[in-house]
C-alpha cells in the first residue's frame, strides 16, 4: 500500500504549477511552434513526393498497359486518374461548402492555386504520357483500314496465282493436251503415207 503523500507536498507542487517560470513558458511555446513547423515541412514534403511519384507512375501505367493491350480508352482513364489524384487530394483539402437554413458558404480554402496548379500539371502530364500511344494506336487503324481498302479493290480484278496444287493440275493438262495434239499430228502422218 502507498503511504499518503505529506500535505505540505502537495501545496509546494500546486504552487509550482501557478507560478510557471516565464523562461519555460518561453521555451515551451517556441518548441510547440517548432514542432508544429516542423509537421508542416513534413506534410509538405510528402506533399510533394506523392505528386511526383503520381506523376511518374502515370506514364509508367500507360506504356505497361499498352503492352498488356488494353483499350486505349482504359489507358487514358488510368493516367489521368493518376496522375490527376495530388491535385485533387490538395483541392478537395482547401475546399469548403457550408449550407445553413440563412445562408450558404463557399470557401477554397487558403491557396487554391496550389491545388489547381497541381491539377493542371497532372492533366498536361496525363496527355503527354498517353498522346504517342494515342497517336500510334490511331495509326494504325488507319494503316488496318487502308490496308482493308486496296484488298477489297482488287478483290476479283486482280491475277491471283493459283494454288500449288491448281498450278501442277493446269501444267499436266497443259502436257497432256500438247502430248494429244502431237499423237492426232503423227496419225494423221502415218495415214497419208499408207
Amino acid at each position: 500500500m502507498i503511504p499518503p503523500s505529506p500535505p505540505d507536498l502537495d501545496n509546494f507542487l500546486d504552487a509550482e504549477e501557478t507560478e510557471l517560470n516565464s523562461e519555460t513558458a518561453r521555451y515551451l511555446a517556441h518548441i510547440e511552434s517548432k514542432l508544429y513547423a516542423d509537421i508542416q515541412a513534413r506534410k509538405r514534403i510528402d506533399a510533394g513526393l506523392l505528386f511526383l511519384a503520381c506523376q511518374f507512375s502515370s506514364c509508367s501505367l500507360s506504356w505497361l498497359l499498352f503492352h498488356l493491350q488494353i483499350s486505349l480508352s482504359i489507358i487514358q482513364v488510368f493516367s489521368a486518374c493518376l496522375s490527376l489524384l495530388p491535385g485533387l487530394i490538395d483541392f478537395g483539402d482547401s475546399f469548403r461548402f457550408s449550407i445553413t437554413s440563412e445562408s450558404w458558404q463557399f470557401d477554397l480554402g487558403q491557396k487554391p492555386l496550389i491545388g489547381i496548379i497541381k491539377i493542371a500539371i497532372g492533366g498536361v502530364v496525363s496527355a503527354q504520357g498517353t498522346a504517342k500511344i494515342t497517336k500510334e494506336v490511331f495509326t494504325t487503324q488507319e494503316n488496318i483500314q487502308n490496308t482493308y481498302k486496296q484488298i477489297r479493290s482488287r478483290e476479283g480484278y486482280g491475277f491471283q496465282m493459283p494454288s500449288v496444287g491448281l498450278s501442277l493440275l493446269i501444267a499436266l493438262l497443259a502436257v497432256a493436251t500438247v502430248g494429244l495434239f502431237k499423237k492426232v499430228q503423227n496419225t494423221g502422218e502415218t495415214n497419208e503415207e499408207v
